[in-house]
């Protein structure tokens, strides 16, 4: 039976149109299995059903259908900059809060499989990443190479000893 390919979650809103000259360099490269989720709905459920080796978290992120999101997005003006749903999706995951609605968060989750690439990195979301124990975070600017995600997803596994 061949090994098989370590698992990558990017959540990005913009991964299927606008940022697929980010992702082709990964599915080009075949080692990595890349799966999308464009919403907080769609990672969580994701992320609740399977593991993954590497999750790739935007800051500013669409709530999805989920009544839980789209209600921090509602209380947040419906503005997705301003929400930071990624970070509270990251929150979830890393440090999740007693009475919480949702589920805890799977076993498998560790800071060293998660990145965070934004344009979104002033330095309260840098201290807050840190305090999650995020290492690996990435400010998206026009002069980055095709391969960043690939590079991220790389750090993620070098970091995990993969």
């Amino acid at each position: 039976m061949a090994p098989t390919r370590p698992r990558a979650l990017w959540i990005e809103d913009g991964a299927r149109s606008e940022l697929s000259h980010l992702s082709g360099p990964v599915l080009y490269d075949g080692r990595i299995e890349l799966v999308l989720a464009e919403d907080l709905t769609t990672a969580v459920e994701y992320i609740l059903a399977e593991e993954f080796d590497a999750v790739v978290v935007d800051v500013r992120l669409p709530p999805g259908d989920d009544p839980y999101w789209k209600e921090l997005h509602r209380k947040a003006g419906r503005d997705k900059v301003h929400a930071e749903l990624g970070l509270q999706l990251l929150r979830w995951l890393l440090r999740p809060a007693a009475g919480s609605s949702l589920p805890g968060p799977p076993a498998w989750m560790s800071p060293k499989r998660v990145a965070v690439f934004s344009v979104d990195c002033r330095t309260e979301i840098l201290h807050l990443l840190e305090e999650l124990g995020i290492e690996v975070v990435q400010q998206k600017r026009a002069d980055l190479p095709d391969t960043i995600l690939r590079d991220l997803i790389d750090r993620l596994l070098e970091q995990r000893g993969s």
